[in-house]
């Protein structure tokens, strides 16, 4: 039970910081328009929906499943799988926006 309890912190400290700079870079996207490629409005903002996103994927995968086992399974899977769909809608959108507006070439 140590070992776990130990395991489990060690994988929790690691995950935070990783979580909290994707969130705060996301936010920033968000509100504020990044000089260079991301200052376009719609691709700041998808890229901040898509950093929000994984911020929110690698603490509920890495961390919050190891805090809390025995968590209803439909529900994580569930919003789990709700936060990696907008995760890929809004990296399409990006994707989508660059092309168009000519980021890329």
């Amino acid at each position: 039970m140590r070992r776990r309890w130990l395991s489990v912190s060690l994988v929790t400290l690691c995950v935070l910081p990783w979580s909290w700079a994707l969130g705060m870079m996301g936010l920033w996207l968000m509100d504020s328009q990044p000089p260079g490629p991301l200052g376009d409005p719609w691709l700041s903002r998808s890229a901040g929906v898509a950093s929000l996103c994984a911020a929110q994927l690698v603490f509920l995968l890495c961390a919050a499943d190891r805090l809390f086992p025995r968590a209803h399974t439909a529900l994580t899977r569930s919003i789990q799988a709700g936060l990696g769909a907008t995760f890929l809608g809004s990296a399409l959108v990006l994707a989508v926006a660059s092309l168009t507006r000519g980021v890329l070439s």
